[in-house]
């Protein structure tokens, strides 16, 4: 008789390493201990290695071994899921997907909406974070995917566009008018949504060895920096999609630059790759086609 790897096995796993027990596994499962317990005995005799180390008067944790597969079971969950999602009807899909601030409010409504017209009752929950903490979320499978925004790199192959950064200043700015470089930009003040972001490195390499740079300040989301721009003699560093609208109605003012400002990356992060015809693939899909071509 073939004797395969189960979900269960791994669901048992992980939850024990989450929970940090068998009783916590339990629960969270919402089985019975023994149930668990004997789960687990079935994979080590499937496996030929004790997959946890029982301690007296204390929970058990997992061992060497059942430490080693974890990546794997998680692996295997994700897939199974996956799998289950594709033979569902659309309106029973759900998808976990993160993403930073400036994708979610500018980016994706557009895709979103198309989307919801293919799978009319389809689950998507977003969910709004930093890029580091996006893509462990998507390895620790909290999340089925993450769209961010990181460094270009011309060999990555889960970038699905590249896109333009701006420096926006309000219309009655000393700059406005004129063509900087970098050390036009000494002793200012330069907004970002998050300090320290992916914008946060490519500025600063943009500057090079200006002798007194900009400071770098957190206006903590899109909208705040737009305001702060607007407020004061600020300088703000925005992706071209979360300013376009203001540059073409002339509310905030590209500043024109003698050295090319870098561009970003909008990256996809999954554990593998998309099942076709899965909603995810779907919903990416729709993504890759409204993306902005800057």
């Amino acid at each position: 008789m073939i004797r395969d790897l189960e979900v269960r096995h791994c669901r048992a796993l992980v939850a024990v390493h989450e929970g940090g027990g068998i009783g916590a596994a339990a629960r969270a499962l919402g089985v019975a201990q023994s149930t668990v317990s004997e789960t687990l005995s079935s994979l080590e005799r499937l496996v030929g290695v004790p997959m946890t180390l029982r301690r007296a008067g204390r929970e058990a944790v997992l061992s060497a071994g059942g430490e080693a597969m974890l990546p794997h079971a998680r692996s295997l969950i994700a897939a199974s899921e996956a799998a289950l999602a594709v033979g569902k009807q659309p309106g029973q899909a759900t998808i976990k997907l993160g993403t930073v601030e400036s994708i979610s409010s500018y980016l994706l409504p557009g895709p979103l909406g198309a989307f919801r017209r293919h799978w009319p009752g389809a689950d998507v929950r977003i969910a709004i974070g930093l890029c580091e903490d996006l893509r462990k979320r998507v390895t620790d499978g909290d999340l089925d995917a993450a769209l961010t925004i990181e460094g270009a790199s011309s060999d990555d192959d889960n970038d699905l566009a590249l896109v333009a950064l701006r420096l926006v200043v309000a219309p009655h700015h000393a700059l406005a008018s004129k063509v900087v470089a970098p050390r036009d930009l000494a002793g200012r003040t330069a907004l970002l949504s998050d300090a320290e972001g992916a914008f946060n490195k490519l500025v600063y390499a943009w500057l090079g060895d200006t002798a007194h740079p900009p400071r770098l300040e957190s206006a903590g989301s899109v909208e705040g920096v737009k305001r702060g721009v607007l407020a004061g003699a600020a300088i703000g560093v925005l992706p071209n999609y979360a300013v376009a609208d203001e540059l073409s109605a002339g509310t905030l003012i590209a500043l024109r630059s003698a050295v090319p400002l870098p561009c970003v990356a909008l990256r996809l992060t999954t554990l593998r790759p998309l099942p076709q015809g899965s909603p995810l693939a779907s919903l990416i899909e729709h993504v890759r086609k409204t993306l902005p071509a800057d």
